[in-house]
């Protein structure tokens, strides 16, 4: 640890911010309001930190990763460790081929959510496992005669029902209150249908402009070709999400529609 502390970069906060020594007995009610704001400044001080930031312990305390200091990513919501069931794919090829609980494996992740989206990643790696998009068909359901688990957590969307187990059943309302308020709040747009059958509201000023186009599908109609070169316009939405993100939903072709197959069949 001290040796890590000197090779900080120069700039770089080297002192460790200090919490009040007064024990939380002798406060007096008036004083709360400035207790709190000691301890945000506390936990803010320590974030500037990269050393401390990037620390697995700190992130897991204070329920953050990686991705909560992306700005581009969206609004942050809940973030935490969770036991996540394998299976409940609605793409073919990709469950389980056993029917049984015998089948199943539980795998630890940690779990994050955003404004259009969740998604799982593997503790050791930072790797990104699966992103579960929020649709139309976006539900949560709670308790083990809904989950087949104790203390089990049932995410739905048109490509995936995600299962996870919690700790207790509050812990297990915790995440469903926080996922469910954050997301009606922040990607309400995605959970209704819009314009030609899509799952996206229609965006005002973006980047992403096409001038004469030929548009594939109408399911399609953010996929398009310019008539004259053939260049391909992606809205940008997209890029920022996965590659494998579905353009027809529910999935029933395999992977077919998938954007990073869509290009290589069309290149």
């Amino acid at each position: 640890h001290t040796v890590r502390r000197q090779s900080i970069k120069r700039g770089e906060p080297r002192q460790m911010p200090s919490l009040p020594h007064t024990a939380e007995s002798t406060v007096r009610e008036e004083h709360f309001s400035s207790r709190r704001k000691q301890l945000e400044d506390y936990l803010t001080n320590i974030l500037k930190m990269p050393m401390y930031r990037n620390y697995h312990g700190t992130m897991e305390f204070v329920g953050v990763s990686q991705l909560s200091f992306i700005h581009d990513l969206g609004p942050k919501g809940i973030e935490g460790f969770i036991m996540k069931r394998s299976g409940g794919h609605r793409i073919p090829g990709l469950n389980c081929c056993g029917q049984g609980r015998m089948c199943y494996r539980w795998s630890k992740r940690w779990l994050v959510v955003k404004d259009s989206f969740l998604m799982y990643m593997k503790p050791d790696s930072g790797a990104i496992s699966f992103v579960l998009l929020v649709d139309k068909e976006f539900n949560i359901k709670i308790g083990q005669k809904e989950t087949e688990t104790k203390y089990g957590l049932q995410i739905d969307n048109l490509s995936r029902s995600l299962i996870l187990k919690c700790n207790s059943y509050r812990h297990a309302q915790w995440w469903r209150q926080g996922i469910d308020e954050f997301i009606r709040k922040h990607g309400k747009d995605f959970l209704t249908e819009h314009r030609f059958g899509s799952y996206a509201a229609v965006q005002e000023n973006t980047l992403a402009k096409c001038p004469v186009l030929w548009v594939v599908e109408y399911q399609d109609e953010l996929l398009c070709f310019q008539a004259t070169s053939a260049v391909v316009f992606i809205h940008l939405y997209f890029l920022r999400l996965s590659p494998e993100i579905f353009m027809k939903r529910p999935v029933v072709e395999g992977n077919r529609w998938r954007l990073d197959c869509i290009l290589k069949r069309k290149a």
